[in-house]
């Protein structure tokens, strides 16, 4: 990967880019809800998203000594983390799960720290913890309603250390591959590690009422852009300012979500909400100021 093309500012650029695909996905992927189930949807997203990295990335690659790693990297981020999220929402409130999910930088940092020796910077710290705290002030957005304990939330802290487990393995290569490739085979893996739980729901697939009406253009954009371009985007990011500064970004995809839900549902904006979102841009740039700078050099 050229480094050249690498800088800190195109990093932070392809992570900011890569959170508003993600924040605005969760409002896509409910309009699609209706009409199939979440195995369907995930399945049906990373099997587009597969095809339409071999136009991106035509170059045939295989090794075995390499699979397991790739394959690895897929149930992590794919697999566990889309089945433990999706099964969580389905038993504790959207809330609850959203938030949990936000604990993902911190986790990554402490398995950095006691896996690979990575201290997290004071600034790094501080920032990240103020960006948590305006997170939940901005998934609540005035509605005091939170109330932690049970599988379902059980299973969101799974899905976020799912991502940071994957985040650990993607620490030492990510620049060793081109981010398309990388992006095909987790699609390809999570596509058939996914299709015999699929099979074993046993729901209807009517593909007609799936991709019929337009549905099809909203199925590409979580296809094509949020997970074929965006896990792309995302490795170059954390190549380019590392995985803690890249993952602090994460913060900011409930702030995207709740701008998404105001323009195209009409929900509302709360004091709340609004000063959470001030929080979390404050505490990003906090700790993404100078935090690149040591953490790639410690890498290096």
């Amino acid at each position: 990967m050229d480094k050249k093309q690498n800088t800190p500012l195109v990093g932070h650029l392809c992570a900011l880019f890569v959170v508003l695909c993600w924040g605005t996905s969760f409002i896509v992927s409910k309009s699609l809800l209706s009409y199939m189930t979440p195995i369907q949807l995930i399945w049906l997203r990373f099997l587009f998203a597969y095809l339409s990295l071999w136009i991106l990335c035509p170059k045939w690659h295989f090794s075995l000594r390499e699979e397991g790693w790739f394959f690895l990297l897929s149930v992590f981020s794919n697999t566990l983390y889309f089945l433990a999220e999706n099964t969580a929402l389905g038993l504790t409130q959207s809330s609850n799960v959203s938030i949990l999910t936000s604990t993902i930088p911190i986790m990554t940092a402490f398995l950095l720290l006691f896996v690979k020796g990575k201290k997290m910077q004071k600034r790094q710290l501080f920032g990240s913890l103020f960006a948590f705290v305006g997170v939940v002030l901005v998934i609540l957005n005035g509605v005091f309603i939170l109330k932690l304990g049970g599988v379902g939330d059980l299973l969101a802290l799974c899905a976020a250390l799912s991502w940071s487990f994957y985040s650990l393995l993607i620490f030492d290569k990510v620049g060793k591959y081109n981010g398309f490739l990388i992006s095909r085979k987790l699609m390809f893996y999570g596509f058939l590690t996914l299709t015999p739980i699929m099979l074993a729901q046993g729901a209807p697939f009517d593909v007609g009422v799936m991709l019929g009406e337009g549905r099809i253009f909203a199925l590409l954009y979580l296809a094509v852009i949020c997970s074929a371009v965006c896990y792309a985007l995302w490795n170059k990011a954390i190549f380019a300012i590392g995985i803690t500064a890249t993952n602090t970004y994460l913060y900011a995809m409930p702030l995207f979500t709740l701008v998404g839900g105001i323009a195209v549902l009409h929900e509302k904006l709360t004091l709340m909400g609004g000063v959470g979102i001030v929080i979390v841009i404050l505490g990003m740039l906090y700790t993404n100021t100078k935090s690149h700078t040591a953490e790639n050099n410690e890498k290096s």
